[in-house]
């Protein structure tokens, strides 16, 4: 009898781990689709639906020779993030040569021209996200120099910065700095391995890993982990303690995205330093 009882108490236990265990919320990652349909100019496809509030991801790639005007919604902000090939962006003022990894946000335009010559295909992702009214009113607060008509930037000439769960030979940029885009900031990581991001958490913000070019890393988020390689998308579980480490051999370099729930909630880039400073 007290073995029988004890063979119940075994299998009630290991019943309880099995479906904690199950239980354990696991880390969204999509990886795009980085070759168009035969025959196809236009390929489009959304990423991690539902993710991140009142925000839509999408994946859209444009096969050269082409011109397409792009209406952008007079609601929301338009981040387009080129990731492959490359293209010209025009307004109705000026035009930018687009290379990949590059960053654009239109803000006084209502419409943008995305050229692509032929042989050439442009991949980007495209993040459309609706401004509350204090959003709005953030963007006219914001400081004169933060103030742009087109906000164009490649991530190699943006600011390098530091940040103690980094090793000394991750290069880390700010891509998108706070007061650009109301809650919302971006930067970069790149690395050789062996080397890690060491574990952290940050409860006041969702946060994207867009993965790169040759990236290849395992990301851990509490109990659960997942590879993270080229050309996909990463949702970091809300609240999370998470890190990143990538192997002998292989590169780290993915592109950071935070969207913050409010705006006292920013105050978490403090922890990234200037290269030009030195680590309090």
């Amino acid at each position: 009898m007290r073995y029988f009882i004890f063979l119940l108490a075994i299998l009630l236990v290991s019943s309880i781990a099995f479906i904690s265990w199950k239980r354990l919320p696991s880390i969204p990652v999509q990886t795009m689709k980085m070759q168009l349909p035969k025959g196809s100019k236009i390929f489009k496809e959304e990423l991690l639906r539902g993710e991140i509030a009142e925000t839509k991801i999408e994946h859209i790639a444009f096969a050269g020779p082409i011109s397409k005007k792009i209406v952008l919604p007079k609601d929301s902000s338009s981040m387009f993030i080129f990731i492959k090939g490359t293209g010209r962006l025009k307004t109705n003022a000026k035009q930018y040569d687009i290379a990949p990894e590059t960053l654009a946000l239109p803000f006084s335009y209502s419409t943008i021209t995305l050229d692509v010559a032929k042989g050439d295909t442009l991949h980007y992702v495209l993040f459309t996200k609706k401004l509350t009214e204090p959003d709005l009113a953030d963007l006219k607060n914001f400081p004169e120099k933060n103030k742009y008509d087109i906000f164009f930037t490649k991530f190699s000439d943006c600011e390098p910065y530091t940040e103690k769960i980094k090793s000394p030979n991750t290069v880390s940029r700010t891509v998108l700095p706070a007061d650009i885009l109301p809650r919302v900031s971006l930067g970069t990581v790149e690395t050789k391995g062996p080397d890690a991001v060491g574990a952290h958490a940050h409860p006041m913000l969702d946060q994207l890993f867009l993965s790169l070019a040759g990236n290849e890393i395992v990301v851990h988020a509490d109990e659960q982990f997942t590879v993270l390689k080229e050309y996909s998308l990463l949702h970091i579980p809300l609240g999370s303690t998470h890190w990143a480490k990538v192997g002998e051999g292989k590169k780290m370099y993915y592109l950071w995205m935070d969207f913050f729930m409010t705006r006292e909630g920013q105050e978490w880039l403090k922890t990234h330093k200037p290269i030009s400073k030195k680590m309090e």
